[in-house]
């Protein structure tokens, strides 16, 4: 077996990266083995390498650090790109390590081989190609220089995201060796520094000079400095704070049900909420009411506050560009002193339209709970403290931002950036691996089949709990406009399916719940949501039909 593989994870060791998820195949063999073979790992195996990359995805999230992902050689590679491009776009570390065979075999109608120098093109970091070293002619010191730089790329903390590494390797794959490679000294590399938060001239004029200034956080990691800037912010008269679903900054915000509110307002009750200065940050928002909004305006100032090119212009009225990290900037925001006398009318109007808004939703929801909305705002009122909560793509996640009821203690995930469905099961496992805390994953019948290969591995994790809402495929389409005008083609829309969840979830081992009388389904989610059990699935079964049905009812309510 070629020495140099073993540098490899000696530098990840050196990094202090603790998680491997391997494909097994037989090229990567060298690979696998040299970080199997070190205690200081954690090594996890999923076959199925698009459900793996997605598992690394969940955990690196958690971690805030890189995750190594080891598979063999042709299209195996491929089933990652969509977990990293997922990764690309939120910022999440991962290690890519592709075993490959000998380039001279490429194009020579040799198995299992496909490009794979740069395989993910521009969504990666950066890429890597390791020389295919003949036996005993291993460059240990330029093998560890190129497993720093990736690691380092992987890691910078101005933008964190996928690097690959691709790794040619000859036969023999499974010759033991009788001791690792000598110690090798690395290269030491130098982050560059955050800017620090300095507030211009003319940046504070423009603030003093305002009396309606909304602050958006998009979608992000919890983050305590920046929870402690937006709460002195949002005390202030004149700010507004708005904060994503999957912001985890809910305790800051003025509003939380701003997705309802800005999706049933009235022409003249939109005109009179538009800000005249806005701040924003953090990833995208998943609101397209709020989106569509905020296309429409035209502040005076809008600070795009960001820690790397290129600028993010989602609303495309953006006047300033700010690159250093959120929380100091707008903690040192918040200490400059407003305008003297400050208009209250503005940010009262926001909050009084918000109570009014949870009003209706209250009375929808609780007028008829046999709906999906319904539905989930039960689950939501008894999911447990402190959890780590994962929502699926599609319907739910859809439900969960116009219901606008979060617990502080959430922490909340999504794969908002480029996945659909696929993925979404594996990440919320990947999470549950490493995390301490109770974890939820809610989700569709389509999503959770999808992605039904997240369960093959060898040992499903205890602390994970699954919301199925199961509407017999692709009940979203049911909702959104446009599909339903051609009812002659909807089978391209939805996926009915006569595929059995209770079998899927035994299966591989996990403990089953149905819910046959939706009057019982809130005693039903207390034994479900019993930390003293192992992994479990709860299935609730809903008419596409009558979801439609109401929420367009819940889509017809006006706001004055």
């Amino acid at each position: 077996m070629q020495k140099h593989v073993y540098i490899t994870s000696e530098v990840c060791r050196k990094a202090k990266i603790n998680h491997v998820v391997v494909s097994p195949g037989s090229r990567s063999a060298p690979l696998t083995l040299a970080f199997a073979s070190d205690v200081h790992f954690t090594c996890h195996s999923a076959a199925d390498e698009r459900s793996a990359a997605y598992m690394a995805l969940g955990m690196a999230r958690q971690l805030q650090q890189p995750v190594v992902l080891i598979c063999t050689s042709g299209t195996a590679a491929l089933n990652y790109f969509p977990a990293i491009a997922e990764a690309f776009f939120q910022q999440v570390p991962l290690l890519i390590l592709t075993a490959d065979r000998p380039p001279e075999l490429l194009h020579q109608q040799d198995g299992q081989m496909i490009v794979q120098k740069n395989v993910y093109g521009n969504h990666v970091l950066a890429s890597f190609e390791m020389p295919c070293y003949a036996h005993g002619k291993e460059n240990l010191k330029q093998t560890a220089s190129i497993v720093t730089q990736a690691i380092f790329k992987a890691n910078n903390p101005l933008r964190k995201g996928p690097v690959h590494i691709n790794v040619p390797l000859t036969e023999p794959l499974y010759e033991p060796i009788k001791k690792r490679a000598a110690h090798v000294e690395l290269p030491t590399l130098v982050y560059p520094k955050i800017k620090d938060a300095q507030i211009s001239a003319d940046i504070k004029k423009r603030w003093q000079n305002s009396s309606r200034i909304l602050v958006l956080a998009g979608s992000m990691e919890p983050d305590t400095a920046l929870f402690t800037a937006l709460r002195e912010l949002g005390k202030l008269p004149q700010v507004v704070v708005l904060t994503d679903l999957l912001s985890n900054q809910h305790a800051t915000a003025t509003v939380n049900c701003f997705d309802f509110l800005l999706s049933h307002a009235s022409k003249d009750l939109l005109h009179n909420l538009r800000p005249d200065f806005i701040i924003s940050f953090g990833g995208p928002v998943l609101s397209k009411a709020l989106k569509l909004w905020l296309k429409e305006q035209k502040p005076r100032t809008h600070i795009r506050i960001q820690t790397h090119e290129p600028t993010v212009n989602t609303y495309q009225n953006v006047t300033h560009t700010i690159f250093t990290k959120a929380s100091t900037y707008l903690l040192a925001l918040s200490k400059i002193a407003g305008a003297k006398k400050v208009n209250t009318i503005w940010k009262n109007l926001w909050q009084q339209t918000a109570e009014i808004s949870l009003i209706h939703i209250n009375r929808f929801v609780n007028k008829d709970k046999n709906n999906e909305l319904g539905i989930t705002h039960t689950i939501l009122q008894h999911l447990p403290d402190a959890i780590d909560l994962h929502m699926a793509n599609s319907s739910v996640i859809r439900y969960m931002s116009l219901l606008g009821t979060y617990h502080q203690s959430w922490i909340m995930h999504g794969n908002r950036g480029t996945s659909g469905i696929d993925g979404c099961s594996s990440t919320a496992v990947g999470a549950a691996m490493v995390n301490n805390r109770p974890t939820v994953l809610i989700t569709g019948d389509l999503a959770f089949l999808y992605d039904s290969h997240a369960w093959w591995i060898d040992k499903i994790p205890d602390n994970i709990r699954v919301v199925v809402i199961n509407n017999g495929g692709g009940g979203i389409f049911s909702l959104i406009p446009g599909p339903h005008i051609n009812k002659k083609q909807t089978r391209f829309f939805t996926t009915p399916h006569k595929q059995n969840i209770e079998q899927i979830t035994l299966q591989y081992g996990m403990e089953y719940y149905f819910c046959r009388d939706l009057s019982s389904l809130e005693q039903m989610l207390n034994r479900f949501f019993d930390p003293r059990g192992k992994a479990a699935v709860l299935e609730i079964k809903t008419s596409m039909k009558d979801n439609a049905k109401a929420f367009e009812a819940f889509r017809k309510i006006k706001l004055p």
